[in-house]
């Protein structure tokens, strides 16, 4: 029991000095990310300005999961790496390494919802700040499986979508966003068995955290907060 207090303390301060305000501009700045893919920009300095935009996410994210200082560290070393990556990549140019910057971005966005999620894991409280992570969570997942899309396009010799030769990275965003979600227009598939694998995959991923994590905080919504007072007054549950 003391060590189950001492976990639950160092949560609480935890929760104390993360604003619940932080994962607002975690869904603020994946909302520049998105307007500024979808816009339809193209070239290899696309990827860079990507990079730039989810190094800055990633740490926004980091800060308001409340991670230790040493990963919040770690994590300004990888996006400075990133950068000086992506930076050298666009002077060599060439499609193995847009690939390649499609694939770092991958790396910087799957980062992400992986504090994110352990975060809104820790708290015993269901409110609007666990619907707004959440809510990264579910963006990221559809970012992530664009740049994965992107990646495979890229490296193979063929391309990516059946309909379109030259896919842009709104293309692949929009792919994505309508795959997770399973509206599935069909203005753009994917021509090849390694495309379509993927694409069934992150349905399945979009589809399963739709009705398992989401019920689950409208289920739960309230909860954690009514147990809370009833352990700080002593009443049943609580700490006698």
């Amino acid at each position: 029991m003391a060590d189950v207090s001492v976990r639950r303390g160092e949560g609480d301060r935890i929760e104390a000095r993360v604003p619940a305000y932080r994962f607002g501009i975690v869904l603020l700045l994946l909302l520049a990310t998105f307007i500024f893919l979808a816009s339809g920009p193209s070239g290899d300095w696309v990827a860079v300005v990507a990079v730039v935009l989810q190094g800055a996410t990633l740490l926004a994210a980091f800060s308001a999961s409340g991670v230790s200082r040493g990963l919040l560290h770690l994590a300004v070393a990888v996006v400075l790496i990133a950068l000086v990556s992506a930076s050298t990549a666009i002077i060599v140019g060439g499609k193995d390494v847009s690939g390649s910057l499609f694939l770092l971005n991958l790396l910087l966005v799957g980062a992400a919802p992986v504090v994110i999620i352990h975060s809104l894991i820790r708290r015993r409280v269901i409110d609007f700040r666990t619907v707004l992570g959440a809510i990264c969570v579910y963006i990221l997942l559809g970012m992530m499986w664009a740049f994965a899309f992107a990646a495979a396009g890229t490296f193979d010799s063929e391309p990516f979508f059946a309909q379109e030769a030259h896919a842009t990275v709104a293309d692949y965003l929009y792919f994505s966003f309508t795959t997770i979600t399973t509206v599935g227009y069909g203005d753009l598939t994917a021509a090849r068995s390694f495309g379509r694998a993927l694409a069934v995959l992150a349905a399945l991923i979009g589809q399963l955290y739709l009705v398992t994590v989401i019920a689950l905080l409208v289920s739960n919504l309230g909860r954690g907060r009514a147990a809370q007072s009833r352990e700080s007054s002593g009443g049943p549950g609580g700490n006698d």
